[in-house]
């Protein structure tokens, strides 16, 4: 690998790192496509990335923790959840096609930008830290369950960190405000995201010299994107982020459907 290139992959963390942890998606939606457009294999992308949005997520918890915005017990809950379902998706990666791989990831993102495109949520200027249950009365562990291992099982399939199923959900079906959920969220996700690296790391789907260097620049970007999230208001951030999913989805799609040969397929 080139200085260049090493410096472009570390970028790359930079940005990701710290739009993911803004909206509480880790960046593996970033990411993941980047790496299929270098030719690495759907699998090893998803495990590459999969390593790199733990860092990400990891580093965000820690600078969310000292805001106190991380709802402490639907983390625990949506993680253990999540857990068996991420181990089932690293093992996924080994049996799912390619071409089917690219298509699920982009309907997945077209169905969170669709989303985030029409309706971008409630103002995100500065949802006050968490001082009492009433924040997150509306949370339900029965339903968190189940999304939890669905999401565990998308995200370790797909290499992203889970945050477009779990950022809705707490947003529109639990009533979380904005900040509350992103931030919960990204330590949902440094959980979940722990043991899907170590069951793609079993099955040897990192890339760990581009992993190490995405993660580098994620680190920071978390510390970032933690700062700059409490300042900042979703609804205009979330539409240009769903604007960025779009587009991603619309290459993918066309990456699977284009003939051999075509798209880096």
């Amino acid at each position: 690998m080139t200085p260049f290139s090493a410096a472009a992959f570390v970028l790359l963390g930079l940005v990701a790192g710290t739009y993911g942890t803004i909206v509480g998606v880790g960046g593996g939606i970033f990411i993941v496509p980047v790496l299929l457009m270098l030719h690495v294999p759907p699998k090893e992308a998803a495990g590459t990335s999969m390593a790199v949005v733990c860092a990400n997520a990891l580093s965000g918890s820690v600078a969310f923790l000292r805001q106190r915005r991380i709802d402490l017990r639907s983390t625990a809950i949506f993680a253990v959840a999540g857990i068996p379902g991420a181990v089932a998706g690293g093992f996924a990666d080994q049996i799912v096609p390619p071409k089917l791989f690219s298509m699920l990831f982009a309907a997945l993102l077209t169905i969170a930008g669709v989303r985030f495109l029409l309706r971008p949520g409630h103002g995100g200027d500065g949802t006050p830290a968490i001082a009492d249950r009433a924040v997150t009365a509306g949370f339900r562990p029965g339903w968190a369950i189940a999304i939890g291992l669905v999401a565990g099982f998308f995200a370790s399939v797909l290499g992203v960190g889970g945050g477009i199923i779990y950022v809705p959900t707490m947003s529109y079906l639990f009533a979380f405000p904005a900040h509350v959920a992103t931030a919960t969220s990204t330590s949902i996700i440094a959980l979940t995201a722990l043991v899907a690296t170590a069951s793609h790391t079993f099955y040897h789907d990192v890339r760990w010299l581009a992993a190490v260097l995405l993660a580098i620049g994620a680190v920071a970007g978390a510390q970032l994107g933690a700062r700059i999230a409490p300042r900042i208001r979703a609804p205009g951030l979330l539409r240009l982020f769903a604007l960025a999913m779009l587009l991603t989805a619309a290459w993918l799609f066309y990456r699977a459907l284009a003939p051999p040969g075509a798209a880096g397929a």
